[in-house]
């Protein structure tokens, strides 16, 4: 980005034509961009009555609505930080988290407040102001309408601290990812671009508030399009969800993998009429080609967008593809133009053309870094700039230019004195046509301090399944990388963000 505005800048300057048109909405209430603007105004003149200013932190525990919108883009009108929580999440997760974090206030439901406060003890969590907002009709609530409308929000230095989102912990302990003022106008901005929206489009925030997705939220400020957001035990229903998006004339989706895949089986896509649907994106698990083609068949209107990034990094490469899809497993794209992306090998030097290399990506996107975890954050650096990210995912560029993911550094087990990658045992038991995902975990056997491979498999009834995946595995895999033990699912279990929950699998395999 040449210039550089906050997203509250960026709302509070849009164009007089977009005044009376809506810019979000719910199924019982929406705000115009004049009524979002005074909401907004208002939440930054209360925050800063409250003496909440630059550097403070305001954790948001709300329902994904109107009242939660206007909150955060108040708290960066006000040049403070959100962070956002889940609302129904684990409650001692969340007293962990706010314990961590030590917001200056924190904004929920009085049900969650009286959660909270139920035996309490630590003094963080006792001496934290809690707020209890009304969000049922979507005002921004009592406390906030009482507020003056000020004048538009003091400067703000791009660099300062604008939100915080805790990872979903598919792959370990979750981590507060720190990022700016800077990092979210130029995420909200460049994903406006690459999505090409515009004013009059209509779309659907399908993800929770506290994965970092449901920056969506800011898209309306970029564009002039219109988001509606459904409630979060809504969008846990395909049905549902391709209800809403046939009502709303939607224009644009953005889903996890796992989530469009779902929407295909169970959202009856044949008898709804999806005529404006024009542009997909999904992301965060592989689709199997054959599987994408279907989908793809049922929306033909629509240009599909593979997405790859990270919390910490969101959107690095991504690609369209096109009918009829190669056989094997989909590309990661190509490298966004905001990204300067490069395969790296251990000791941060780029690898040759067609070698394997550790994906990293540097640019305005990039993190700040994560909370309170200086040394994380340093060891996810390269070349010594402060906006760079090595991902862990290991990736080689095809003849066409195309990146495909091939593993992750964490994924290299050593088996029987072999290095080897669980990610090719998941390639080859994907490869039959029964299993529709695959996860291999290198476990400890009971009472052994060696490991052995097993794996989580979900699939459509086959009675010689077993068999047939020994045999595929025999055929391509040396005798030391076999599983031992395939379990087989009909359902994975989801995280909140959509994404298959790796710990949960691996606590299945633990247990049985």
């Amino acid at each position: 980005m040449s210039y550089w505005r906050s997203i509250p800048q960026t709302l509070l300057e849009h164009p007089p034509e977009w005044r009376e048109v809506t810019a979000v909405a719910t199924a019982n209430a929406s705000l115009s961009f004049a009524a979002l603007r005074e909401g907004v105004l208002r939440c930054a003149s209360w925050l800063a009555e409250a003496g909440i200013g630059p550097g403070d932190r305001v954790a948001v525990c709300l329902p994904k609505g109107l009242v939660a919108a206007q909150a955060i883009y108040g708290i960066l009108a006000a040049g403070a930080a959100y962070v956002p929580l889940p609302e129904d999440g684990p409650l001692a997760r969340l007293r962990a988290t706010l314990v961590s974090v030590q917001p200056k206030l924190l904004l929920t439901t009085a049900e969650t407040a009286a959660r909270l406060a139920a035996g309490v003890g630590d003094p963080t969590l006792s001496e934290m102001r809690v707020v209890a907002l009304d969000v049922r009709d979507g005002a921004i609530a009592q406390h906030v309408a009482s507020a003056v409308v000020a004048t538009p929000p003091l400067s703000v230095p791009p660099e300062s601290l604008a939100a915080i989102y805790f990872t979903s912990g598919s792959t370990g302990e979750p981590k507060g990812v720190m990022l700016s003022h800077r990092n979210l106008a130029a995420i909200a901005d460049w994903m406006a671009r690459i999505h090409e929206h515009r004013p009059g489009d209509r779309l659907v925030a399908l993800s929770a508030l506290h994965y970092v997705a449901a920056i969506e939220l800011f898209y309306p400020a970029m564009s002039g399009c219109r988001i509606f957001l459904p409630g979060d035990r809504e969008t846990m229903f395909p049905d549902r969800v391709a209800q809403i998006m046939e009502w709303e004339n939607v224009t644009h989706v953005t889903m996890a993998a796992t989530a469009l895949r779902l929407l295909f089986e169970g959202g009856d896509l044949a008898r709804r009429r999806l005529d404006d649907l024009r542009h997909v994106t999904f992301f965060g698990e592989p689709l199997p080609a054959t599987l994408l083609d279907s989908i793809m068949a049922a929306l033909p209107r629509a240009r599909f967008l593979n997405s790859y990034g990270a919390t910490e990094a969101y959107n690095m490469l991504s690609y369209y593809p096109s009918r009829p899809l190669p056989a094997g497993p989909l590309s990661i794209g190509r490298p966004m133009p905001y990204y300067d992306v490069s395969l790296r090998d251990d000791d941060g030097r780029e690898v040759a053309p067609g070698e394997i290399g550790e994906i990293c990506a540097a640019g305005p996107l990039v993190m700040s870094g994560y909370w309170n975890a200086p040394e994380l954050t340093a060891s996810r650096r390269f070349d010594g700039r402060a906006d760079s990210y090595r991902t862990g995912d290991l990736a080689r560029v095809g003849e066409d230019g195309l990146w495909h993911l091939v593993g992750r550094r964490d994924g290299l087990v050593k088996l029987r004195g072999h290095r080897f990658d669980l990610g090719e045992i998941e390639a080859v038991l994907r490869l039959h046509p029964s299993v529709r995902e695959a996860f291999a975990f290198a476990v400890p056997p009971f009472g052994s301090t060696s490991v052995e491979i097993q794996a989580v498999i979900q699939v459509e009834g086959d009675g010689l399944l077993e068999a047939a995946l020994r045999r595929l595995c025999a055929e391509r895999l040396p005798r030391y990388a076999r599983p031992g033990r395939i379990l087989a699912l009909a359902r994975l279990p989801l995280l909140a963000s959509g994404k298959v929950d790796r710990q949960a699998l691996l606590a299945m395999l633990s247990r049985d």
